[in-house]
């Protein structure tokens, strides 16, 4: 009964405390390696943005394709890193190679996620807290991720259904607003010395929280209970960061050189309108050729909300707002999608 690679010092438990600890200890003071590609790129950028790839699958589907060249598009100077988790990859599909090809501020790294989390806050909750058994373990283990990568390494997250309308390079350490009163975890900067991903990553395993079956429906639109280990910490902190009670308190100021960014920035689209980026909308035009009336001066980005529109088709021969995104956005992936996907 293995609880986790390291044993306490001069202790013959692991990590977890428990006995029969067989494995010997990894060196928790190693600095683990910057995520790189194995191809070597010669340009210098200046920042890191970071995709999480947690599902296993070992690839990027079109949608997820989308978000990750609408992002390196729009900011060229940014060194845009895919982390796959799960052991398994697979950059022979042609949409993916592309990528590759045509960006040379795309890279894919896949991590070891042992190594990953060794010497780290995560690590007791990575062996120890069973969180592999919850019915949401892959969205718990994404949370997590984001903000234990950003406190060691610093710059930008995104999740895999964010689609980039424009260069995010002007916006620095800052939370997104999902509405008037709540925060989102899809979308964060963080300068690798500020504190906020510190103080995340500990408190996503001091209050831990698994999620029952029983609140499924709640669980991918707003919720303080689905969103617990993600959203709703986000809150949490900075409520106590920013000694503020709302949102409207958290300025640059109160939140020491933190920002929360108001939800037009990414999210013009609230959740529970996701499906209206995926309806034909009423035109004369066969297909749609201008931007939608929600996407204004202030967007940066927008949440597609793919947890509750993966459902739903695009089609390539529509009016649909998601697909006006992918043609202007993403043009690459849109290229070489197939007429549904």
């Amino acid at each position: 009964m293995n609880h986790g690679e390291c044993c306490k010092p001069a202790h013959l438990s692991d990590i977890c405390a428990l006995s029969e600890c067989f494995s010997q200890c990894l060196n928790s003071t190693a600095a683990v390696p910057k995520p790189e590609n194995s191809t070597t790129k010669s340009l210098q950028f200046k920042e890191n943005a970071f995709f999480i790839e947690t599902s296993g699958i070992g690839t990027l589907n079109f949608r997820q394709a989308c978000a990750v060249e609408s992002l390196a598009l729009h900011n060229p100077n940014l060194s845009v890193t895919v982390l796959f988790v799960g052991g398994y990859t697979n950059f022979n599909e042609a949409h993916v190679q592309k990528l590759q090809e045509i960006y040379t501020n795309i890279n894919f790294t896949n991590i070891n996620l042992d190594n990953y989390v060794a010497g780290s806050p995560l690590e007791y909750w990575y062996y120890c807290k069973n969180w592999k058994n919850g019915p949401f373990n892959i969205s718990h283990l994404s949370d997590g991720l984001r903000f234990l990568t950003l406190a060691k390494f610093g710059g930008y997250y995104f999740d895999l259904d964010v689609i980039s309308v424009k260069s995010v390079t002007s916006l620095r350490n800052f939370i997104v607003a999902e509405d008037d009163d709540y925060l989102g975890s899809s979308v964060i900067h963080a300068e690798l010395t500020n504190p906020i991903m510190q103080l995340a990553t500990i408190d996503f395993v001091t209050n831990y929280r698994h999620v029952t079956v029983l609140i499924l429906k709640f669980f991918y639109c707003r919720s303080d209970i689905g969103g617990h280990n993600g959203p709703a910490l986000l809150l949490r902190i900075m409520k106590n960061w920013c000694n503020a009670s709302n949102l409207e308190s958290m300025d640059y100021v109160n939140c020491r050189g933190f920002s929360v960014l108001h939800y037009s920035s990414f999210y013009p689209v609230h959740c529970s309108s996701a499906e209206e980026l995926f309806k034909q909308q009423v035109s004369n035009e066969k297909f749609k050729t201008t931007k939608p009336s929600w996407l204004t001066n202030d967007t940066f980005g927008v949440h597609t909300w793919n947890q509750l529109t993966y459902k739903i088709s695009v089609y390539k021969n529509s009016t649909q707002d998601y697909r006006w995104l992918a043609e202007v956005h993403c043009p690459l992936t849109f290229s070489t999608a197939p007429k549904i996907f």
